[in-house]
């Protein structure tokens, strides 16, 4: 079992339009690693970059860092290697470095003033049609 952290380098967030459209679409890219991980001693250093356009064209949000990754198990990092040479990143450090990045990116947006990059879910689209005194399939089946 190995220790991940994220380390933040660069940080570019631009609001390229003042007016904003009633949807926008983003598109999310992650990049790992974005060039040549690193092997110092116990610590393993993947960086990436994480990318955030929308489309229109409102908001744009790069962020570059690195994931250091620690083990004290020597073996652990051995897999770990033969794992990126084999362009396998492990998903542990997948899903770590976007949820982190990811975090970023929704505080940048709030920054800026614009929504942030989730995915709305279908229910919440069917819900924001719903009109007042209409049914739509919510009851009661029991009383508890």
């Amino acid at each position: 079992m190995y220790a991940i952290s994220i380390q933040l380098s660069s940080i570019n967030a631009e609001k390229l339009s003042t007016s904003l459209p009633p949807r926008i679409d983003f598109n999310v890219n992650l990049a790992l690693p974005s060039s040549e991980p690193v092997r110092r001693g116990n610590q393993y250093i993947i960086p990436f970059t994480f990318t955030v356009s929308s489309n229109p064209p409102v908001i744009q949000i790069i962020l570059k860092g690195n994931a250091l990754v620690s083990s004290e198990k020597r073996e652990d990092l051995d897999k770990l290697e033969e794992s990126i040479k084999k362009k396998q990143i492990p998903s542990s450090i997948i899903q770590a470095v976007f949820v982190n990045a990811l975090a970023e990116t929704i505080l940048l947006s709030r920054s800026l003033g614009t929504p942030p990059p989730l995915p709305v879910p279908q229910q919440l689209i069917q819900m924001k049609s719903f009109k007042p005194g209409e049914k739509k399939g919510f009851g009661q089946e029991s009383v508890i």
